[in-house]
């Protein structure tokens, strides 16, 4: 393997870790709200989930790249954003990328076998939707909404590696996160819309554009939000919680209306304020 290693750290967007933020997020949203409504749940057990998630959630994003970017080579190659990522730009080779990509797989599942056998068995189905993901770029026009099924698919895990079992919380909580994901990844999408016109993927950005997508995206930014207040509902979360989400709600539909979703640099400043987004979720959880 080429001992140049920038190349492969840019392969897995190392220097742009938003990415990893926005996959270990709703980990630790789940971690948090199941520690907090199961009393039987060490607090020992519950670092020890943290770290091992943490980690496996960073390995699987840099899989989840690679995959895309073997997938998506000859099509990155016509697009002015992602021309340069090593597999388009040729800086590495297929054989090395697919090597790479078996080290970190290797390395997510020494981490996945820590875990039940639920656990392990999600952790395959989350694998095989990595790998199905760059192709609905494809074959439909809402590739986001698997994209939210995917990168989400970790709340599920944490689900299994602490109860055994997936309750009504969780599910809503997936559910919330999906429509997150829906939102700030169309948004995301609006900076390559031209091109990916031109070569032929599809996206929520182009589908939305059709007609009116700022309403749209706040549609779908207040079903997230009702879907975080109908999760405050059940667990019976104090008032703290319902007005950190309903602030969280009111960002998504502020920032929406001052985006201009014409320039790329203010889609992409928008979608990396989603992290600080996230936190505040984060922070709900934790204090309701």
């Amino acid at each position: 393997m080429n001992l140049n290693f920038r190349p492969y750290l840019d392969l897995i967007r190392f220097r742009q870790p938003i990415g990893s933020a926005l996959l270990i997020l709703p980990c630790l949203f789940a971690l948090s709200l199941i520690f907090k409504t199961n009393a039987n749940i060490e607090s020992s057990k519950f670092i020890n989930h943290l770290i091992l998630f943490t980690l496996g959630g960073f390995l699987m994003r840099s899989a989840g790249c690679i995959i895309n970017d073997l997938f998506d080579k000859n099509f990155d190659k016509k697009v002015a954003r992602t021309k340069n990522r090593p597999l388009a730009s040729q800086k590495i080779s297929v054989k090395n990328s697919i090597i790479f990509l078996l080290i970190l797989l290797f390395l997510a599942l020494l981490i996945l076998l820590q875990f039940n056998i639920a656990t392990i068995i999600a952790g395959f189905v989350a694998l095989g939707l990595v790998i199905i993901y760059p192709l609905t770029k494809r074959l439909t026009n809402f590739p986001q909404v698997f994209l939210g099924i995917t990168f989400n698919f970790g709340i599920i895990l944490v689900s299994f590696a602490l109860t055994n079992q997936i309750n009504a919380g969780v599910i809503i909580l997936y559910l919330a996160c999906i429509f997150w994901t829906i939102f700030y990844d169309t948004i995301y999408g609006f900076q390559d819309i031209e091109d990916d016109l031109r070569i032929g993927l599809k996206s929520t950005s182009i589908t939305f554009s059709k007609n009116n997508p700022k309403n749209i995206l706040w549609r779908i930014s207040t079903i997230a939000t009702l879907f975080f207040v109908m999760l405050g509902t059940l667990e019976e979360f104090g008032l703290i919680y319902f007005v950190i989400i309903i602030f969280a709600g009111i960002f998504m539909v502020i920032k929406i209306h001052f985006c201009n979703l014409q320039n790329p640099k203010s889609c992409l400043k928008l979608f990396k304020q989603n992290l600080y987004l996230g936190l505040i979720f984060l922070i709900a959880i934790l204090l309701g």
